[in-house]
């Protein structure tokens, strides 16, 4: 057996145990209203280009309210690219809490990493935050 039929025996026994990835995002709204539902004050918003996926945001209300509340108002922002077949990027809001330890206030994936995306994902941060000052670090 060569090396190339062997990865293709992988990648078919991995399409029968998980399934396309295009058919998860199929189940995007639902878990989205799954969220909303189990977490008070989350907020979800995801967005369609078509039918195609295009990006999602999503904050925890417990970690929206406590940031809020009781952590110094710095967030660090940062960027990754995930390892995914469609070169998504995840934006994160991070915080540090009292004890200098990370705690992650918001999240989203997004098509690429560009102005665009960077604009809208500290637009409804910021909607998100009810309007509070804060000081954003990035690198």
């Amino acid at each position: 057996m060569t090396y190339k039929q062997a990865w293709r025996v992988r990648e078919f026994v991995y399409l029968l145990q998980l399934g396309r990835l295009v058919d998860y995002y199929k189940l995007l709204p639902w878990l989205c209203s799954i969220i909303v539902r189990a977490n008070l004050n989350s907020r979800v918003f995801y967005e369609l280009e078509d039918v195609r996926f295009k990006r999602i945001f999503v904050a925890h209300g417990a970690a929206s309210n406590e940031f809020i509340i009781g952590y110094r108002k710095i967030l660090f922002i940062d960027a990754a690219y995930l390892s995914d077949p469609y070169n998504r990027a995840l934006m994160a809001a991070i915080a540090l809490d009292t004890n200098s330890h990370l705690f992650d206030v918001t999240h989203t994936v997004v098509g690429t990493e560009n102005q665009e995306e960077w604009f809208w994902f500290i637009t409804v941060l910021a909607e998100c935050l009810g309007g509070l000052k804060l000081v954003i670090m990035s690198d």
